[in-house]
């Protein structure tokens, strides 16, 4: 019986909480509305937009690390790099990573955002 009870008033509890959150709607006008101004004059709704997004940065030590779980060998040389992941893209500033798997060295280009890029153009 206590428990029952107890999760009524728990969850009435709850209930008039949430009913305090929310906003009440004025029953009355209570200003006049002001005037609008001319677009020109007006200051952008800076609010509302979203924030610029900075490019995520890897570290040197990030790139080798990506570049050890996706290959799985020993990591014989990094650097710091500018290359073209493809032939069509411009050069973007990333590392380039050389990674022995089972005898033979492999070099890989990791973007700035941690992408590995197979085929680059150094």
């Amino acid at each position: 019986m206590h428990r029952y009870v107890l999760g009524a008033v728990l969850a009435l509890g709850t209930l008039a909480g949430y009913a305090a959150d929310t906003p009440r709607e004025a029953s009355e006008p209570s200003e006049a509305p002001t005037e609008e101004q001319p677009p020109s004059t007006r200051e952008p709704d800076r609010e509302n937009e979203p924030a610029p997004r900075e490019p995520a940065r890897v570290s040197l030590e990030d790139a080798t690390a990506i570049v050890r779980q996706a290959y799985g060998g020993r990591v014989v040389s990094s650097s710091r790099a500018t290359a073209r992941p493809a032939a069509a893209r411009p050069k973007q500033p990333g590392y380039r990573v050389r990674v022995d798997i089972e005898g033979r060295v492999k070099t890989v280009f990791v973007d700035d955002r941690g992408r590995i890029h197979e085929n680059p153009e150094f």
